[in-house]
């Protein structure tokens, strides 16, 4: 096995064999396969001149229209920025699947504190942190489905994309917990179809910050 992964890393061309043996039951897709690796790979952790640290994950959102199998026609937005038009029917099943760390939820069941952290009572009484779908991804991958349809607190969202943290203060407890993980989600446009006039914020009726 040593010598294979030895072999592979040493091809010209391992990025495109990797590109080809992600997600293989879905035939072409080229970009929109290399993005969500590249999104998967992550990148390095920078420190500035002031020591604070730059986050090295990607996110990526996939928006297309709906009863397509998530979808038929999305684009593909990494960190905000557009890369392709293209077939994805699957994708986000695949991601959580193949990294060693990934989590799947459902935007339309997920609450804030089902994707942060919660406070539940242990058996002494006393309160206790229970780790949502952004903690537990920690240095991993975290998949939201019908990322349109959530119902939670989007700023509690944009702290954990942006900062790579969660901060909670709540029944005497004061802490940051680590959600250092890429967000990988798939959403569908508002009124079922995406205008290619608007922009994707629009499309979506969504804060332009989170997108």
């Amino acid at each position: 096995d040593l010598d294979a992964i030895y072999t592979i890393a040493h091809d010209d061309q391992v990025f495109d064999r990797l590109i080809h043996s992600f997600c293989p039951g879905i035939y072409r897709n080229e970009l929109v396969k290399a993005g969500l690796l590249l999104a998967l790979f992550g990148g390095a952790q920078k420190k500035e001149d002031n020591a604070v640290f730059t986050r090295s994950d990607s996110h990526v959102l996939l928006v297309g229209d709906p009863g397509l199998g998530k979808s038929q026609l999305p684009i593909l937005y990494t960190s905000g920025n557009p890369l392709v038009y293209g077939r994805c029917p699957r994708m986000l099943r695949a991601v959580s699947m193949i990294t060693p760390r990934g989590v799947y939820v459902g935007g339309n069941t997920a609450t804030t504190t089902g994707l942060t952290v919660t406070m539940v009572k242990d058996s002494s009484g006393d309160y206790a942190l229970e780790a949502g779908a952004l903690v537990l991804a920690d240095q991993g991958v975290c998949c939201i489905d019908e990322f349109d349809k959530m119902a939670c607190d989007y700023q509690a969202l944009l702290e954990a994309m942006e900062q790579q943290s969660i901060s909670i203060a709540k029944a005497g407890i004061v802490c940051n917990l680590n959600a250092r993980t890429s967000v990988i989600a798939a959403a569908n446009p508002s009124g079922g179809h995406y205008n290619r006039s608007r922009s994707v914020s629009e499309n979506l009726k969504m804060k332009a910050a989170l997108v």
